[in-house]
């Protein structure tokens, strides 16, 4: 699979951490004082990383920071799961529009015992039939249902800082699907390349949920 943080909330400033401090300075009715330019631009990074140390306590202030992924040959048993995050938006690849790519995921507990081979042909034949069918004129959309879940799927997902550690706390535990759970990981080093703090953040709160 493949991940790629594409855009984040706040990619025009040096920091985007700085939105969390701007948010607690809100909460703490700090503006009269200072105004928001100062908070984003000027303050000083020994302070910008005392707020992010403290800032699990307070969970609702990273709701403003959001991160939008672009995600590749994913089953479409992950993909499921991951829709269930209901805290996010999701555009997914169309299966009614576009032709099925001849694509998909075997899991390595498949491998292992020794059905790849059965698994793979089975594949192969549900990918025929599904050409034949539209080459006979059956609608992409209706000749799809012969697809299994197996198959490769691309989406573009935005999500706030909160709800991706949660989904984090959730979906990289050891109890986690072996697919969604390489994903979470793949998605928190993904954002950590602008939010260093994300595995501390998690480490925090997911002792909390």
């Amino acid at each position: 699979m493949k991940v790629k943080l594409i855009a984040w909330t706040g990619g025009s400033l040096r920091d985007p951490r700085r939105l969390i401090v701007l948010a607690v300075k809100t909460s703490a009715g700090k503006l009269g004082l200072k105004n928001a330019e100062h908070y984003l631009w000027e303050y000083k990074e020994e302070g910008v990383e005392k707020f992010l140390a403290e800032s699990y306590k307070y969970p609702t202030v990273l709701e403003h920071v959001s991160f939008t992924f672009l995600i590749e040959d994913i089953s479409r048993v992950t993909s499921h799961q991951l829709v269930r995050h209901r805290l996010a938006s999701y555009t997914q690849e169309s299966q009614r529009y576009s032709s099925i790519e001849e694509d998909f995921v075997v899991p390595p507990s498949i491998e292992k015992a020794g059905f790849a081979e059965k698994f793979r042909s089975l594949m192969e034949e549900a990918y025929r039939l599904y050409d034949e069918m539209v080459k006979a004129g059956v609608p992409q959309e209706d000749a799809r249902y012969i697809i299994p879940q197996a198959v490769k799927t691309r989406m573009l997902m935005t999500v706030n800082l909160r709800e991706l550690i949660h989904i984090a706390c959730l979906r990289l535990s050891p109890h986690a699907q072996w697919e969604i759970r390489g994903l979470a990981s793949m998605m928190v080093e993904e954002a950590r390349k602008v939010f260093p703090e994300i595995p501390y953040l998690i480490e925090k709160i997911c002792r909390r949920e």
